[in-house]
């Protein structure tokens, strides 16, 4: 597989730009920081495989205790000038890299990255690092619901390229990405052109924050180039002290390829409400849908798109020193038989979920 230019060239620019950061070494800091998380769940389905639904690539396993993801993080920062390196493994690695090679499966962040102004508001990063899009993180403890919705499982978690940020204001932070692809280290293999995404964060205050991200670029070699188009849009609310609200709508299209008349067309979206009963518990109720009918991004037991909807619920205990247990249940549902249940195929499926998790920093 051809390698893209644009990390070394990237890469040459921020070496040679964070020559100016030597000056600030005197403030410079080195942190690491961890995370683990040990699962179990349980599908009421009965899978025949131990790995449950081909849309899902976190707690994917049925019936046995593993881990979804261990990480462990290196961040190096001075005043003008900060990286990341963060290698991983898990479950979520095995589900969600399997197009990559063995080695690049490790990295979950590779990233360089040097202010551009002297006050610090735009900066410019090359590398490997968590996507723009979404309201939910790969490091499950971040997130108010313990599995993550079907919005956040059919778009990408992380992008390799460049971002170029402004952060001038306090209510305002734009964003624009050149990458690789759709979630991809390495490139399409046969593809001469580079994707393109940007983002706007809006907070009128500090209890709203409003998302508007995009993605454009292509799926395929340039022979057979289907572009996608992308957007995604959520809303984090801080309510009160104790209730806290995520808003999220995705919609995407992609150009038909060889051999195909019509585009394929996608969306979603979730509703989270959490609610902090005290520093030690809180629970959190997810509502969400996805249609998919052509299967971009997310195909059922039965090799068609996806078309559901579903409820979870959670209930977290905060254990103190990083430490913390979660269980959750979920429930999805279709309008037609799509979920397998001991070779026969039914309209719904529920899974219970538990994990024991572990944040050092």
């Amino acid at each position: 597989m051809k390698k893209t230019i644009l990390i070394s060239i990237g890469t040459l620019v921020l070496f040679c730009l964070s020559a100016k950061a030597q000056e600030d070494i005197s403030i410079s800091k080195l942190e690491f920081s961890g995370f683990i998380d040990l699962y179990y769940g349980y599908d009421f389905n009965k899978p025949m495989e131990q790995k449950r639904l081909p849309f899902l690539y976190n707690h994917t396993r049925h019936n046995t205790p593993t881990v979804n993801l261990a990480s462990i993080k290196g961040t190096y920062t001075s005043k003008r000038f900060r990286a990341n390196l963060a290698l991983q493994q898990g479950t979520y690695v095995e589900d969600n890299l399997e197009r990559e090679t063995e080695a690049l499966e490790w990295i979950q962040e590779a990233n360089l990255g040097v202010a551009l102004s002297a006050k610090e508001q735009i900066w410019l990063d090359v590398g490997v690092f968590p996507a723009h899009t979404g309201f939910e993180s790969a490091i499950s403890s971040q997130n108010p619901t313990l599995s993550r919705s079907l919005v956040a499982e059919g778009s990408p978690y992380f992008l390799t390229g460049g971002r170029l940020s402004w952060m001038g204001t306090e209510k305002w932070i734009l964003a624009l990405y050149i990458v690789n692809g759709w979630q991809l280290i390495e490139g399409i293999e046969g593809n001469s052109s580079p994707s393109f995404g940007s983002q706007i964060v809006f907070s009128p205050n500090q209890n709203i924050a409003l998302n508007w991200n995009t993605f454009i670029g292509p799926s395929g070699p340039d022979e057979n180039r289907q572009m996608r188009y992308f957007s995604n849009l959520f809303a984090n609310l801080t309510l009160s002290d104790q209730w806290n609200m995520i808003i999220g709508f995705d919609s995407g299209l992609q150009k038909p390829g060889l051999g195909e008349t019509e585009n394929k067309t996608w969306f979603g979206g979730a509703w989270i409400t959490q609610y902090i009963i005290n520093e030690k518990w809180q629970t959190a109720a997810r509502a969400e849908f996805y249609n998919d009918p052509a299967g971009v991004n997310a195909i059922n037991q039965i090799g068609d798109g996806l078309k559901a909807s579903g409820f979870s619920l959670n209930l977290d205990r905060n254990l103190g020193s990083g430490f913390l247990i979660r269980v959750e249940g979920r429930y999805l549902v279709g309008p037609e038989n799509q979920f397998m249940k001991e070779e026969v195929l039914k309209k719904d499926n529920f899974y219970f979920l538990s994990s024991v998790s572990w944040t050092w920093n």
